[in-house]
């Protein structure tokens, strides 16, 4: 920051009309001081030369003062868009890992689907087979649509079968293929040009070995990759990102700097390499000269993807425009000292404003007794503008610092609006995944055969809980699955905690009810939040979907997915918070998750209230329309807070499709 203000005043002082213009205005009463100055010096021969000589010294303290109030007033300009900015580029990257997280987790699973593997060890394949696992590809898209293509190839090379039509690929010679059969890695993750998709110019591509068991010794079948829909992906994350002025550009970029992904690709085109710098930094790219500021990931449970950053590009003539569009401050001078959001700088420059506007006052009054005494009446015009002058230089000083209070003020009131949106984002992007989850799993042609059957033993459940168990341990967020049959009986659980639950019917509240009516492969069903037995009694989600038979007709029971809430959401809800230096989330800073009436979901550690309870603000604030958000400075318990509101939109089909309905609200507060 300070190396930032120290090379390039001229450049932001231009790029501020505000602040030039106290500067210019400071400048000219200066000048009009010294002139007055002079004059009086001229007519002073019965005036005490002390006189003088105070008006001068005050006069070098409002000049000093002014210097700091100009440095300040940048400083605090440029904070707020170095802020804004760099938030967009952390959320950007570390959406983006958050994702890219859950496909490391997909294509694990998808490579020990039996049918895949059963498919695989046939000697030759047919059409109509190849056609039949066509169906299940496409059936395992329809739920999870960020993938625009998998295919499964041989230990060769050759095409098995793949989803998109308009790819004509048949056999690939990508080294990836080569990378993914040798590698004792779970998978391969790779970004470039690829023959697998040769009408793209990159793909992103997970890659995982298709073993014939899950046994470590087991014999390698082929390869089954899943190309992400990498730009779709970014257009929706750039768009939740772009603010209304849409100036800046933000950017994904590779480790060695280049353009992956850019909002603005005919300012930064894909591909294109921009001058490394430090972050952030004053950088000027062809004619324009821009702001940048670059972030790494902060990484999702250890995975930290590719070394991709996230990139924002503010040209500087448009950096600024807030200086002029900020509405009026809510808070009042007086409640600069006891504001956290002011530095201390800002709260001396206050303070010494004040004093060196009653030093000259004091000097005046002593002047015009002085000249009364002395009988110089030619002195008196001299003091009465000299007066005037500390009246303007003191106006221009409380104005500067009210327009200052502003900035600071609405920067921290977007700060926390844009909290608000990113931590509900983050649960839609969360619970997308399990609505996804149960439908899929629910697909196994183990669940389906064993349910099918007149009789579950204990061969047959230790199946189930073999095939529960090993999901689990890839999927982490849940702390139980469990499978049921048409009774609603439980047959099988992954957790062991939960064993003693198999055999019993599952409790009506978890939505098992409803999962029984389902038969389109596509629904799903999810409780309400409540206590459940499957979480010891403690508030949870339970997603849910229909086993059907292999014909799709017939249901025979469930499969029920138990999200492990409360660390969960914590984690969503911290993620979404202010940090310190060592990454803790700051002092006086805290979130929740909400339902319309007001029920807490989740809550972090340093909030006030949690699960279970209710929290009492504006009830205005619980109406707000799906996507909507606000800020408003509010007393909270007695103190004062910068708070954020914003109300779920869901992502992709998840909760916009009439799929599911449960509106959630996020609320941050940041103490002020």
């Amino acid at each position: 920051m300070e190396f930032i203000l120290s090379s390039n005043q001229i450049q932001l002082k231009s790029a501020i009309p505000l602040v030039t213009n106290y500067e210019q205005q400071l400048l000219a009463l200066d000048q009009w001081w010294g002139k007055i100055s002079l004059i009086g010096k001229i007519n002073s021969q019965n005036v005490s030369g002390s006189i003088l000589d105070d008006m001068q010294l005050t006069k070098d303290k409002f000049s000093a003062l002014q210097g700091c109030l100009i440095q300040n007033l940048l400083k605090e300009h440029l904070q707020k868009r170095i802020a804004d900015d760099n938030n967009k580029s952390q959320v950007a990257i570390d959406i983006l890992i958050r994702n890219l997280f859950e496909r490391t987790a997909d294509v694990g699973f998808l490579a020990t689907d039996e049918d895949i593997r059963a498919f695989l060890q046939k000697p030759n394949l047919s059409s109509a087979e190849k056609n039949i696992m066509q169906l299940r590809l496409a059936e395992y898209v329809k739920k999870y649509s960020v993938y625009d293509e998998i295919i499964i190839l041989d230990t060769q090379g050759n095409v098995q079968v793949h989803l998109d039509k308009r790819n004509l690929i048949s056999h690939s010679t990508d080294p990836l293929i080569g990378e993914t059969l040798h590698t004792k890695a779970e998978y391969v993750e790779t970004f470039r040009h690829s023959d697998l998709q040769s009408n793209r110019e990159q793909s992103l591509i997970y890659s995982c070995a298709i073993k014939s068991s899950n046994n470590k010794s087991a014999s390698t079948l082929g390869v089954l990759c899943l190309c992400f829909r990498f730009e779709d992906e970014m257009s929706g994350i750039f768009a939740d990102l772009q603010s209304d002025d849409n100036s800046s550009s933000i950017m994904i970029i590779d480790k060695m700097g280049k353009t992956i992904a850019s909002s603005h690709p005919n300012n930064f085109a894909l591909g294109g390499l921009l001058p490394k710098n430090k972050s952030p930094n004053i950088t000027t790219v062809g004619k324009h000269t821009y702001l940048s500021t670059i972030t790494a990931t902060t990484g999702y449970q250890g995975f930290m993807g590719l070394a991709w950053k996230g990139q924002v590009m503010t040209p500087l003539k448009a950096a600024f425009q807030h200086s002029k569009n900020d509405k009026k401050s809510q808070n009042n001078q007086s409640n600069l000292y006891q504001s956290q959001l002011f530095s201390e700088d800002l709260k001396e420059i206050h303070r010494t404003s004040i004093l060196v506007k009653d030093d000259l006052n004091l000097v005046v009054l002593n002047g015009i007794i002085a000249a009364a005494r002395q009988n110089a009446v030619e002195f008196m015009p001299v003091l009465g503008e000299i007066r005037k002058i500390g009246e303007d230089i003191a106006n221009i000083f409380s104005s500067s610092i009210d327009n200052l209070q502003t900035t600071v003020v609405n920067a921290r009131l977007n700060d926390v609006k844009f909290m608000a949106q990113l931590a509900v984002n983050l649960m839609d992007r969360n619970l997308y995944e399990r609505a996804n989850d149960c439908r899929w799993w629910a697909l196994s042609t183990a669940f389906r055969k064993i349910l099918n059957t007149t009789k579950q033993g204990i061969a047959e459940q230790q199946e189930m809980t073999s095939i529960l168990t090993y999901i689990n341990d890839l999927y982490t967020v849940y702390s139980n699955l469990y499978v049921y049959d048409k009774q609603g009986k439980i047959l099988a659980a992954s957790s062991p905690e939960q064993q003693n639950k198999v055999g019993q019917i599952a409790q009506q509240s978890s939505g098992v009810a409803a999962t029984l009516q389902l038969v389109d492969s596509q629904q799903y069903s999810v409780s309400k939040f409540v206590p459940s037995e499957q979480y010891n009694n403690r508030h949870t989600y339970i997603y849910n979907a229909a086993i059907t038979d292999l014909t799709g007709k017939k249901v025979l029971g469930g499969i029920g997915i138990v999200f492990d809430s409360e660390p969960q959401f914590t984690a969503m809800l911290n993620d979404s918070l202010p940090k310190n230096e060592q990454g803790q989330v700051k002092t006086g800073c805290f979130a929740f998750y909400c339902q319309r009436d007001g029920f807490i979901v989740a809550a972090t550690e340093q909030a006030p209230l949690t699960v279970g309870q209710k929290l009492s603000l504006d009830s205005a604030l619980f109406t707000l329309e799906n996507g909507q958000h606000q800020s408003y400075m509010h007393k909270f318990q007695g103190k004062s807070y910068a708070l954020g509101v914003a109300a779920s939109k869901g992502y992709r089909e998840y909760k916009t499709s009439g799929d599911y309905q449960n509106d959630i609200l996020a609320f941050v507060m940041v103490e002020s």
